[in-house]
């Protein structure tokens, strides 16, 4: 490799660009170098000394693969900063908070809080590895929503003020979650058959999907929260969150399809929803009538 094509691949890791694109870039990049390095040479100066040239009049490559990032992504890997860290520092502030104030420690949701946001935070480091796989990159997300989800009813359990100020916290974190969500998927449709559709179209159908997605999770977080109340059983808790997984997984169905066929999808994404619920609760009932 020379360093030539070593300079554009440090440019490339700076980016969240998938396979087919990342290749047009990597094209157009060595070949503006290379058109520079002759034009050098041209002028009379070595191979050597006019690649030298030719990569230190470009630019540093940090500096130029985060221009393109935020050129083509803006403000994309800021926001999974926010989310990441915003997450993190939630665990440390709220297991402290039940640990020196309630006396409840529960390390097993601070180890499950740093993680989410360690994979969150991880992606903006890796943008480049991760952004190429939209799904896995909104999946990350997801996750991270819901759990803060879950995290949300917990806070509710608490004194007034405290309810309210970790109540608004994860509202806000919730609420960048999901427009880091739309803004990925808004952003995968590029790389689709769908280019030609309308993009505000493409745009509404991501956000009602998303909505679609809110609903089943905020159904199954109530009954998980009713059931942690009330309740002792373990296979409630599991066919409680089956919904939101069956939805993770129809999610990715959704993403390929709404920016082919935008209006359709909306129809399938909501028959995949209600499949999530009723699934999981006819299984419940069938367990319950043999128990």
């Amino acid at each position: 490799m020379t360093k030539i094509e070593k300079q554009v691949e440090k440019i490339l890791e700076q980016m969240q660009s998938p396979d087919g694109e990342r290749e047009e870039i990597r094209s157009e990049l060595l070949g503006h170098l290379e058109e520079a390095k002759r034009q050098y040479i041209g002028e009379g100066l070595t191979e050597k000394r006019a690649e030298e040239r030719a990569m230190a009049e470009f630019g540093a490559p940090s500096m130029i693969g985060h221009q393109l990032q935020e050129s083509m992504y803006p403000f994309q890997r800021g926001l999974l900063y926010v989310i990441g860290i915003g997450t993190i520092l939630f665990g440390v502030i709220f297991y402290l908070n039940l640990t020196f104030f309630l006396n409840e420690p529960t390390p097993v949701w601070l180890a499950v809080q740093l993680l989410s946001g360690s994979a969150v935070t991880l992606a903006a480091i890796n943008i480049s590895f991760v952004g190429r796989y939209f799904y896995v990159l909104n999946l990350v997300l997801l996750v991270n929503v819901i759990w803060n989800g879950i995290s949300f009813t917990l806070a509710w359990g608490m004194s007034a003020w405290q309810a309210i100020f970790f109540g608004i916290y994860l509202v806000i974190l919730i609420a960048f979650g999901a427009i880091a969500v739309i803004r990925n998927s808004y952003y995968s449709s590029d790389q689709t058959e769908g280019k030609q559709q309308k993009r505000g179209l493409v745009l509404f159908s991501y956000v009602v999907n998303l909505l679609f997605g809110v609903a089943v999770a905020g159904v199954s977080l109530f009954f998980l929260w009713g059931l942690l109340a009330f309740s002792e059983a373990r296979i409630e808790f599991l066919l409680t969150l089956a919904p939101i997984i069956i939805w993770l997984i129809t999610y990715k169905f959704q993403m390929t399809f709404i920016a082919k066929k935008p209006v359709v999808s909306l129809v399938t994404g909501l028959g995949f929803s209600v499949m999530s619920f009723l699934l999981p609760y006819i299984m419940l009932l069938l367990f319950m009538g043999r128990f």
